[in-house]
């Protein structure tokens, strides 16, 4: 299940920079762009051609998927579970640069990406090694209403459920945010709780903000497409 919501536009005050500017020769991770800095990292890595192509491929069909939800609805947010990075938070942030890549210009069939004005937390689980990584992404437009980090912090410290555990990573900024938590069970983080808490979570946050729609409050108006979308 994957949950699109859209903002509701509260008064805009700007969140504290929590982290250091990237580094001048690093591209920006607060919008959409052509080149891939985590994909090719994650080849360099080590990791298998076809495994890292798979990763950035299902970030980049769903991304395109979610432009075309957000053009007829609206949405500004959204939240979901990925396959194929198994876990792997190398894979994670290749498949976010898949969702927020621009498509070539001269082959309009074949487009994928395009979602790059959307705020996404993005989730997958490695059930053997029993832990998740997590993948928070904030548009520069949205940066006055949400912030990366605070926004992935508040899903590792949730107390829905059992909690989720772990931390942004130091690497972390306003704009793009990661965390692996692994289970942990002396501090009572179980995996398959943690697993079922951190979409609830992400889209707690965005609730608690006033940034979701929920669908009881469109009764009047019939369906609420931004607050729920299925794959």
């Amino acid at each position: 299940r994957s949950h699109f919501v859209a903002l509701n536009a509260p008064p805009r005050t700007h969140l504290p920079t929590m982290s250091a500017e990237p580094l001048a020769d690093e591209p920006s991770r607060g919008e959409p762009t052509t080149v891939f800095p985590f994909r090719d990292a994650a080849l360099a890595a080590g990791l298998k051609d076809k495994i890292v192509a798979k990763a950035f491929k299902e970030g980049g069909k769903k991304g395109v998927e979610i432009e075309g939800a957000a053009d007829t609805s609206g949405l500004t947010c959204f939240c979901t579970r990925m396959i194929s990075s198994n876990g792997d938070i190398r894979l994670l942030q290749a498949a976010m640069e898949g969702m927020n890549s621009v498509p070539d210009p001269e082959d309009p069939e074949e487009r994928k990406g395009c979602s790059g004005a959307i705020a996404k937390l993005i989730i997958s689980e490695d059930e053997p090694g029993k832990k998740i990584a997590m993948v928070a992404y904030v548009p520069e437009a949205l940066k006055s209403q949400l912030n990366a980090i605070e926004w992935m912090k508040s899903v590792c410290e949730t107390e829905l459920g059992g909690g989720v555990g772990g931390a942004p990573d130091d690497s972390s900024t306003d704009t793009w945010a990661t965390s692996t938590a692994v289970e942990d069970t002396s501090k009572d983080f179980f995996y398959l709780k943690m697993k079922d808490n951190t979409l609830n979570a992400a889209i707690a946050y965005l609730r608690e903000k006033g940034l979701f729609q929920d669908d009881e409050d469109e009764e009047e108006e019939g369906d609420n497409a931004a607050a729920d979308f299925e794959w």
